[in-house]
């Protein structure tokens, strides 16, 4: 037979082996028992040195796995997986294993996937919420685990979200100072709170404060084919000049496209604004006036929030991530 090139994975009898002490220490340690300091020192180079990781199915049977759930309702969006990364590197840096499920944007499969996390022994879970019913309350009373609810405030947990009240407020107090003659919302449902909720309000309070209100709030997605599908619902009989909020620079892109096609100009006779600062707003012609939240930001305070409270740290119930508008070429001047 020829030579086998592939390494030899490092057991814990072999880590016993090599700093001279019994496997159950190896053990105990790994399972954040308690050490004599040489000897945690002891076994920790060893383990550092040879790029030792402990298999992830003894880890969820131990006492303390390391290992945080994180549910995710897809990764079809621009933001998802920029927040997602953040996360992982952050946890991984302070040594904790992400444990990833995706939800499919369904509340009841995210329900059942928190209770499949809290049955496999994870330190923590990280919820990137989709929204909350009485039976989703419920069953996290139930839970007894840490666990933090990211993008949407979850009665009686601890969350982190983005302003969106106040970053709504100020686009619609944005565009009520300009002139346009109407004003229209291309926006998602409300049975998402934060961006179809709070957002929504924001922007038609923002509006209101100027003596403003939209002329119409169409329905849509967070799809880009129903944005465009749902411009066609105004953009022949709208009087220009006009303005169109969009509830995620998403659905923006399907304005821009409408527009287009019609041969309608931006931002002469239609301003656009959207929200997220997706990178290729900035390639548009012309570029998306947009709405950043910093997303590094968030991504860090959530995950920092998670460590703490597993290791049974006060933080606070509600944190908000900051706004900002990034004005490009997209909103006509007075």
């Amino acid at each position: 037979m020829g030579e086998n090139n592939l390494e030899k994975k490092l057991t814990i009898n072999d880590i016993a082996q090599m700093s001279g002490v019994a496997k159950s220490t190896v053990s105990r340690y790994l399972n954040g028992g308690s050490v004599k300091d040489a000897t945690a020192q002891k076994i920790k180079k060893i383990i550092e040195e040879n790029n030792y990781e402990p298999n992830l199915f003894a880890r969820l049977n131990a006492k303390e796995s390391r290992i945080i759930g994180l549910t995710v309702p897809g990764f079809n969006s621009v933001t998802t997986p920029r927040l997602v990364e953040v996360i992982v590197a952050y946890l991984k840096k302070n040594d904790y294993t992400p444990l990833i499920m995706h939800t499919e944007n369904d509340i009841e499969e995210e329900i059942r996937c928190i209770e499949r996390l809290k049955n496999m022994n994870v330190d923590g879970i990280m919820v990137l919420a989709t929204g909350s019913t009485k039976e989703y309350e419920e069953a996290v009373k139930k839970l007894k685990i840490p666990i933090l609810f990211l993008g949407q405030r979850f009665p009686g947990e601890n969350s982190v979200i983005n302003d969106d009240y106040n970053a709504g407020y100020a686009v619609g107090n944005y565009i009520g100072q300009r002139k346009f003659k109407e004003i229209y919302m291309l926006w998602v449902p409300e049975d998402d709170p934060a961006v179809g909720g709070e957002r929504r309000h924001g922007v038609i309070d923002g509006l209101m404060s100027c003596e403003k209100k939209p002329k119409e709030v169409i329905e849509t997605t967070f799809f880009y084919e129903n944005a465009i599908e749902n411009v066609q619902k105004f953009v022949d009989h709208m009087k220009t000049p006009a303005a169109v909020v969009c509830a995620t620079d998403r659905i923006a892109f399907g304005v821009y496209k409408v527009m287009s096609e019609k041969g309608i100009r931006i931002p002469e006779e239609v301003s656009v604004v959207g929200f997220g600062d997706y990178e290729a707003g900035e390639l548009l012609q012309p570029p998306l006036t947009t709405v950043k939240f910093d997303w590094k930001n968030w991504g860090e305070i959530s995950a920092e929030s998670m460590i703490q409270m597993i290791l049974g740290k006060p933080v606070s119930p509600l944190q908000v991530n900051p706004y900002e508008i990034i004005e490009r070429k997209s909103v006509k001047e007075n």
